[in-house]
């Protein structure tokens, strides 16, 4: 079958590298002929001025027309800017089958003629955040007889995000699917309760492949023992937390982050803001001796790697991600905000015989949901 996989833009997120690589390998191992849509929605204003009036006009319709839109001022990089940003990890993306890049949504109706899919798979991450809707629901797709999928989309967050217009357009589409699951627990509720539809609970994509397949697409490089602190937001706690486990184990700290964080109309010397090769995020996931992290795929991985590690939180990116995440392999308490408690989580072992038992009955379970696309 002829699918197209509807997944968030491939930037330089290491986790959304990575779930959109491992859905498309394991739809391409059941026979299927497999087309990732590479929209890179995130560059769509060439200037930082063109942005500044977006985020005006977003206030504007937040604030006085009472759409559900963030607030929050965050300047993209420009087109230009970000193939200087993006030039190691988009050396991952050949490793993707994709459509042609576009910049806009819109193009997806586009899309749609051209390739003609006879399927289409919604996921993984949280291609369900109200900023993707209504694409994300496919609502560019008017043709009859094709199949409709959701697999492990993920709402980004436990409560309800939608305003009431869109969640009316949202159920209604939601319900044009031939089949829905979602990455977190909580989705299931929110499924039932504002979609009217059933969903299942299923795998993070990442979870079908294992290690070795990995590292079979990579560069695989040995480097001494350290700690892989992959931190997305560094607070003073966070910062401290690694600090003290990577003296108690006395070991280097790899971090696989740019030198410089990129501020669009400030920073100054690019170069420093570039970012590490997803090959360089795998090897310092398999040769990390501890992990300390603040991402949802950054925790996947350090599971899925057997590695022992702390989660430092991220409640502004979404803690309901985390704890369904943890709960699914009994390992709630690996999650802190406690310099103590992270301490104390260093010398507590993780038994990943029974991890890895419930990783495979898992695995049994979201494949047989997306054996719907053979029939």
């Amino acid at each position: 079958m002829r699918i197209g996989i509807f997944t968030h833009p491939l930037a330089t997120n290491y986790g959304g590298l990575l779930q959109a690589y491992a859905l498309q390998q394991i739809l391409i191992r059941d026979g299927h002929d497999v087309i990732t849509i590479n929209c890179n929605n995130r560059v769509l204003y060439t200037s930082f001025i063109r942005q500044f009036l977006g985020w005006l006009s977003r206030l504007k319709k937040r604030y006085i027309n009472k759409k559900n839109i963030s607030p929050c001022f965050s300047p993209q990089p420009t087109i230009e800017q970000n193939i200087i940003l993006s030039r190691n990890t988009d050396l991952f993306i050949n490793n993707i089958n994709t459509t042609y890049c576009f910049y806009d949504y819109k193009e997806l109706l586009k899309i749609d003629k051209e390739y003609n899919f006879e399927a289409y798979v919604v996921g993984s991450d949280q291609v369900w955040l109200p900023s993707f809707f209504p694409w994300s629901f496919l609502n560019f797709v008017t043709r009859d007889n094709v199949k409709r999928i959701a697999y492990a989309a993920s709402f980004g967050h436990a409560t309800w995000q939608y305003d009431d217009e869109q969640t009316k357009k949202a159920s209604q589409l939601a319900k044009k699917f031939d089949a829905i699951s979602v990455r977190e627990d909580s989705g299931v509720t929110l499924c039932k309760d504002y979609l009217k539809v059933k969903a299942l609970h299923v795998l993070d994509p990442t979870m079908l492949l294992n290690p070795k397949d990995y590292l079979s697409v990579i560069n695989v490089k040995k480097v001494s023992k350290m700690i892989f602190a992959y931190v997305l937001d560094k607070s003073v706690l966070k910062q401290k937390i690694v600090k003290t486990i990577a003296d108690k184990l006395q070991l280097n700290v790899y971090t696989c982050m740019p030198e410089e964080e990129f501020i669009n109309g400030v920073t100054k010397d690019i170069s420093k803001c570039i970012f590490p090769a997803v090959d360089d995020w795998i090897n310092g996931i398999n040769n990390a001796e501890f992990v300390v992290t603040d991402s949802f795929h950054g925790t996947v991985f350090a599971i899925l790697f057997n590695k022992p590690f702390v989660v430092t939180g991220n409640e502004h990116r979404g803690m309901a991600r985390f704890e369904s995440l943890l709960r699914m392999f009994g390992l709630e308490d690996r999650l802190t905000t406690s310099l103590e408690k992270a301490l104390e989580l260093v010398n507590t072992p993780i038994d990943y015989v029974k991890v890895n038992q419930i990783i495979e009955e898992k695995r049994r379970e979201s494949l047989q949901f997306l054996s719907i696309l053979k029939k």
